[in-house]
């Protein structure tokens, strides 16, 4: 969470209690979507991340029979796993590049899926979050703010951890191969394909991104994008004998979100191999009960965001306290620079990737 010297440089606008809906049956709230709008890959280059407006980055499921996968393929110990470079802003490069599609479908929230997915799952979150919200021409723009705190996680965390977390991408990897035929078996090399979607959450449209793991196979790769069959590949530990609830819940509105029906899902063993892999239905995750609380809390926040954020290129910041299921919304005093970059509030698109 904030600090007490950060939240006196903003000022308190108001506090939403979500113990309630945590607590009650939730309201039915429709979910209209995802509709598959577009897509772009991007590339890791020197802690950079690189915008490509095609399919480059796609990739597809090929798993080894039989299964046997090291997952420490190209571990290297004097490296700390986890940080991630940010590719919000990637949604606004294709938004202008894409102005006739946007106009086609209208949106009240432009944002990531990571982003509803903390929202979604805030029931069952152990963990504070941040996010940053700042309307832009009407649309309210929000970024998930990572904090000091878990930076610092990372840079501290134990072997084992970091084992784990390289094991988790690096699994990702070695089971698809992108359409030119190459799988990767280094955790050096970085590329992902984001599909661009549309939803109506209750009264509220999103034009929101989403990571897309891969294509189910080979052969999915010579259909229109909004034909093509995407599964999300998942892994949990042993000696788990399954995934724990909070996978479970995260793994659901994930996929929900990304409109993918299927999780391929492995179990890794203590030594990060991996000799077990099996399909699930993504309804099959959670009951119809948590399905419903995950999207009311979604309409919910949504609805305390939009009576808040009312002044244009204002940064407003929303606080999430795990502990206490509060949700806390500021406005943030200061400079607002690097929050909504400059060329999409002028209209420009950048010159470099």
């Amino acid at each position: 969470m904030d600090s007490i010297a950060e939240r006196i440089r903003n000022i308190v606008i108001h506090e939403l209690d979500l113990n309630q809906l945590c607590r009650e049956k939730p309201n039915h709230v429709p979910m209209d979507g995802p509709k598959r709008l577009g897509y772009f890959s991007c590339y890791e280059n020197n802690d950079k991340s690189v915008y490509c407006p095609d399919k480059s980055a796609l990739r597809y499921l090929d798993l080894p029979n039989p299964v046997n996968i090291n997952c420490l393929q190209g571990y290297d110990p004097n490296v700390k796993y986890g940080h991630v470079v940010s590719r919000d802003m990637f949604v606004l490069r294709w938004i202008l590049n894409n102005e006739t599609t946007v106009q086609n479908f209208p949106s009240d929230f432009i944002c990531n899926n990571g982003v509803m997915k903390e929202i979604m799952t805030l029931k069952f979150n152990n963990f504070d979050w941040n996010l940053s919200a700042t309307k832009i021409r009407g649309k309210i723009v929000l970024n998930k703010i990572e904090s000091i705190g878990k930076k610092e996680n990372i840079d501290t965390q134990s072997e084992k951890d970091n084992k784990s977390t390289y094991a988790a991408s690096n699994f990702q990897r070695l089971i698809t191969k992108t359409a030119n035929g190459h799988k990767c078996t280094s955790g050096k090399e970085e590329c992902s394909f984001y599909g661009v979607f549309h939803s109506n959450i209750g009264s509220h449209r999103v034009l929101h991104v989403g990571w897309l793991h891969s294509v189910e196979s080979k052969q999915e790769l010579v259909k229109p994008f909004d034909e093509m069959k995407f599964v999300a590949v998942k892994k949990f530990n042993a000696p788990r004998a399954s995934q724990s609830a909070f996978q479970s819940s995260t793994w659901w509105s994930l996929a929900k979100l990304a409109g993918v029906d299927t999780i391929v899902r492995a179990k890794c063993e203590q030594d990060y191999t991996i000799k077990s892999i099996d399909k699930l239905k993504v309804d099959s995750l959670i009951n119809k009960h948590s399905q419903m609380t995950f999207v009311a809390a979604l309409n919910k926040v949504f609805d305390f965001i939009k009576a808040i954020v009312r002044e244009e290129n204002k940064c407003y910041i929303f606080s999430f306290n795990a502990k206490d299921k509060k949700l806390t919304g500021c406005v943030r005093k200061g400079s607002d620079e690097n929050i909504i970059p400059s060329w999409y509030i002028d209209l420009q698109l950048p010159n470099t990737s």
